[in-house]
């Protein structure tokens, strides 16, 4: 049942539905609780005036008034004696009415506990060695002991591997550089990290095709080693000095095959001379007369014939009718003029038509 009421704080009326409710709305019910504040904090104020004036003397010997109450009461109960002492950390004078103070600052206090807390670690580990080995000579010659043994272990340890390194360790010869190392890899073939890196590069060299590599370890340093340093066509020594930064000249050292690898050639150490970078671009992929007179017969290396890779290429119109049979895309460009790699791309099924025409292979 809903009940009218008149709220306490404004006077309207309103429906009361629940039975402890005082007021209308929040914001009346908030308005009253800081009206009721306001009220207890002006009372306060007026009770602690009325304190002040019934009490007028209170505040004569209060700390705020009087800075030096506290040393004033502790003055009459001791006496007023004053002390002067010196400072056991500094050396200065000072006086003090406190008869445990010792220091003449805060700062000369904290070293004072700090050399009171090493005095103190200092003790405790004498008491602790007097206690487990008896005197202090005792304690030393157990610590020499004790580093003896460690040393003898070490020296055992130490001496087997040595010993297990002697019978692991492998001569060797760098590839690169043909200088001699040691080591423990027995797969190792360089002397040190730049020589494989060039070794590497020498490796990943994507110009030779893989299957035609047969000497994985062929690298120009080597080959400057060993053919003396001299260009094998036209018999003149090559110069490492004619290179700027990263442009070679023609006197530069190079790899030169014998047989070419585009002709069959393979990648391998009686398949490659020295020869210079000019003479190595004059040679190209050819295939000199005179080349046998200058190095011997067997220094070719296996040849494999060229295979001529031809397909039979057929020219369509766009409504499917046979135009034309070629022997090869080669042969069409020939006669159509029309590029050969498109017609490729086209019987590849790359594209559906080139040039208006659809290509296909036999």
């Amino acid at each position: 049942m809903d009940i009218k009421a008149y709220c306490k704080m404004c006077g309207k009326p309103y429906i009361k539905r629940n039975g402890k409710s005082l007021f209308c709305s929040d914001a009346c019910k908030k308005a009253r609780i800081k009206q009721r504040y306001e009220a207890e904090k002006e009372e306060r104020k007026a009770y602690a005036k009325r304190w002040h004036e019934d009490h007028p003397d209170y505040y004569k010997q209060h700390k705020k008034i009087n800075p030096n109450y506290e040393r004033d009461r502790w003055r009459k109960i001791r006496g007023s004696k004053e002390y002067t002492r010196e400072c056991p950390i500094c050396g200065e004078t000072f006086t003090t009415w406190y008869p445990q103070k010792q220091t003449c600052s805060d700062a000369c206090s904290r070293i004072q506990q700090k050399i009171r807390k090493k005095r103190y670690k200092r003790d405790y580990h004498a008491q602790w060695i007097k206690q487990r080995y008896g005197s202090e000579e005792a304690h030393q010659q157990y610590l020499a002991e004790l580093e003896q043994k460690k040393q003898e272990q070490k020296d055992r340890i130490r001496k087997k591997r040595e010993a297990t390194r002697k019978e692991r360790i492998i001569h060797g010869e760098c590839v690169v550089c043909g200088t001699a190392f040691e080591t423990f890899n027995p797969r190792q073939k360089t002397c040190c990290k730049k020589c494989g890196k060039k070794l590497q590069y020498a490796r990943n060299d994507h110009r030779i095709p893989k299957n035609q590599i047969i000497d994985k370890d062929i690298t120009l340093e080597a080959l400057y080693r060993r053919d003396s340093g001299v260009c094998y066509l036209c018999g003149k020594p090559c110069d490492w000095n004619d290179k700027n930064h990263n442009v070679t000249g023609m006197n530069y050292p190079s790899i030169d095959h014998i047989v070419p690898v585009s002709r069959g050639g393979f990648h391998a150490w009686n398949n490659v001379r020295l020869a210079h970078f000019g003479c190595n671009l004059r040679k190209s992929n050819t295939l000199l007369p005179d080349v046998e007179q200058i190095i011997p017969k067997n220094a070719y290396s296996e040849k494999r014939e060229p295979v001529v890779q031809r397909k039979q290429t057929f020219q369509y119109s766009q409504d499917g009718e046979l135009i034309a049979v070629y022997v090869s895309t080669a042969d069409a460009e020939r006669k159509t003029g029309i590029k050969q790699k498109g017609i490729q791309n086209c019987a590849r099924g790359e594209c559906k038509t080139y040039r208006g025409y659809i290509w296909r292979y036999a």
